[in-house]
């Protein structure tokens, strides 16, 4: 079935706020990223909030980085 609309897909197809719970804004190493908490001190990089690009060389949505408190 294909929809064929100007509407915002989130309009159409409600986003459970459940998803988005874990998620959270922290800067690692000096780049800010959007992370979902896996568990512990573990977080898996979602989205880079930078306009740098060597950010993106460093690091990757996917990939799992470990966060020590100081």
């Amino acid at each position: 079935m294909i929809l064929y609309t100007i509407m915002p897909l989130e309009s159409i197809y409600p986003v459970d706020q459940k998803e988005y719970a874990s998620q959270q804004f922290m800067e690692y190493n000096g780049v800010p990223m959007l992370v979902d908490s896996v568990g512990g001190t573990a977080f898996e990089i979602r989205r880079i909030v930078s306009t740098d690009p060597e950010h993106y060389m460093q690091y990757s949505p996917g990939q799992r980085i470990l966060v020590f408190p100081s």
